[in-house]
């Protein structure tokens, strides 16, 4: 099947999904529903499914996004494009690492200092209630809760590119109560009951400077996808965050998020325990010089390309908060050298959880600390022989390109560990995934360094071009060299 793009007012891209789908039992987080064939729900039918659930992701740099009009963000510069993405990953990157120690010291994220940006670079549209409503979410590898800007706000993305769901519009709104395995069950202390039996929640973000969050009430609704063949797909009782106070200074364009982490609230997960979709998802991500103009696609379920290369996903045990996608990186080698840094240099402390290596999907570029930076910097300079270029107010390291006739680098290369323990398996990046067209003449490198040192991030610039899968059921990464325009 394909999957089709359609606009809708204010010319904001609409989620067109293709499906295939079987009947299938579900779990929601202890409730218990199933499903017919069409998708519709039965409370006495039960039977298997295979399925296939195609999107697209869309850039907050597209002229379609939301965030693409609001100039506190984005410009049509390319220059600025790349400077700005390249200060939000290094936020996104410092957000990161803080949370991490923060939640292995304190427990909690309790802080009243105003948020930074901590939401990533790629939104996609879905309807949601009964009737259906689109909203467009950020999708985001860091976090787990699916929520949405809702009524009766009381402190609600006020930027937000639709009004907030109304529950009281929805017949098919429920809200959570107390004794629900969704509440008792939240990762996130502390739930709260009102006076209606109802589940308040309150999900955080980060802390300090980085603090930043969602507060509301869980329910249940139907989140409904569009077929190619302009059918509906409804799937009822999704766990989710009715938001109605949030903070999120500096990423209010959006009307929620769909995170897709680790744990058991995020979308992919609940898709498999409701669903009995397959749990495994991935994308095919457009190089950055692509992004404002196409669109990427995102599958969950058994993706179409042949995926033969795979690396283990780990868990970080000091920090189960953190349901980052980490993985086992042993070395990195620039055009054929393989770099002097200590193997154990990529692991996660065991003493408070930081470090570690993860592949995110809402970095735009890659972060790394102290030596593996120095060394990676030093060896592409050794052996790409253009002039350093300053650009100002920008992290970034350029090189003077104007001149040449055409431009080879070296190939990074990341050694990750094989999920059968024998000869580590390589990640490559290429042109595409080291250096970004800052202008005709000048080109920047897609590695920063992360101060102070934390969690090191392999981002999506890194990712482009390749499709990435993220097999939760084997609980591997696996990826395949492809065109992904």
């Amino acid at each position: 099947m394909e999957s089709l793009l359609i606009r809708r007012a204010p010319g904001v891209l609409v989620l067109v999904v293709a499906i295939m789908l079987q009947a299938s039992p579900q779990i929601c987080l202890g409730r218990h529903i199933h499903s017919t064939g069409s998708g519709r729900p039965s409370d006495d039918e039960t039977s298997t499914t295979q399925e296939v659930l195609k999107s697209y992701w869309i850039h907050r740099d597209h002229p379609d996004s939301p965030a693409s009009a609001a100039s506190t963000y984005n410009t049509n510069s390319q220059s600025e494009r790349i400077a700005a993405s390249a200060r939000r990953s290094l936020t996104r990157g410092e957000y990161f690492s803080r949370r991490v120690l923060d939640a292995s010291s304190s427990g909690n994220f309790y802080s009243p200092v105003e948020a930074k940006v901590v939401g990533g670079e790629y939104a996609m549209a879905v309807s949601v209630g009964t009737p259906p409503r689109q909203f467009i979410v950020d999708v985001d590898t860091g976090s787990d809760l699916v929520w949405l800007n809702c009524e009766p706000c009381i402190q609600c993305i006020v930027n937000a590119t639709d009004k907030p769901f109304d529950p009281t519009q929805s017949t098919s709104y429920q809200q959570a109560s107390c004794t629900d395995a969704a509440c008792t069950g939240f990762p996130y202390q502390p739930t709260s009951c009102g006076s209606t039996g109802a589940c308040g929640y309150f999900y955080p973000y980060g802390e300090g400077i980085y603090y930043s969050y969602t507060s509301g009430i869980l329910a249940y609704e139907t989140f409904t996808f569009t077929a190619i063949d302009e059918s509906s797909f409804a799937i009822p009782n999704v766990t989710f965050g009715c938001g109605q106070k949030e903070s999120l200074t500096g990423f209010t364009v959006f009307d929620g998020f769909a995170g897709l982490g680790q744990g058991s609230f995020s979308l992919p997960s609940q898709l498999s325990l409701v669903y009995g979709f397959t749990d495994i998802f991935s994308y095919c991500l457009i190089p950055f010089d692509g992004t404002a103009a196409n669109h990427s696609t995102f599958y969950f379920g058994v993706p179409e390309t042949n995926i033969s290369t795979y690396t283990p996903i780990y868990s970080n045990v000091v920090n189960p908060s953190a349901t980052y996608y980490y993985v086992n990186v042993t070395g990195i080698s620039v055009g054929g050298v393989l770099l002097n840094i200590p193997a154990d240099f990529f692991d996660i402390s065991p003493t408070n959880g930081s470090g570690g290596v993860i592949f995110d999907s809402g970095t735009t570029y890659t972060l790394l600390i102290g030596v593996a930076y120095d060394a990676v910097l030093q060896e592409f300079k050794n052996q790409f022989n253009f002039p350093p270029y300053e650009v100002s107010g920008s992290p970034t390291v350029c090189f003077d390109v104007s001149g040449a006739s055409s431009i080879s680098i070296p190939n990074i290369v990341f050694h990750l560990q094989s999920v059968s323990g024998g000869e580590p398996v390589d990640f490559v990046l290429s042109l595409d995934n080291v250096l970004l067209p800052y202008s005709e003449t000048v080109k920047c490198l897609t590695i920063l360094s992360l101060n102070p040192p934390g969690v090191m991030i392999i981002g999506n610039t890194a990712q482009a071009n390749h499709e990435v899968v993220f097999d939760r059921v084997n609980r591997q990464i696996g990826w395949a060299s492809t065109t992904c325009t």
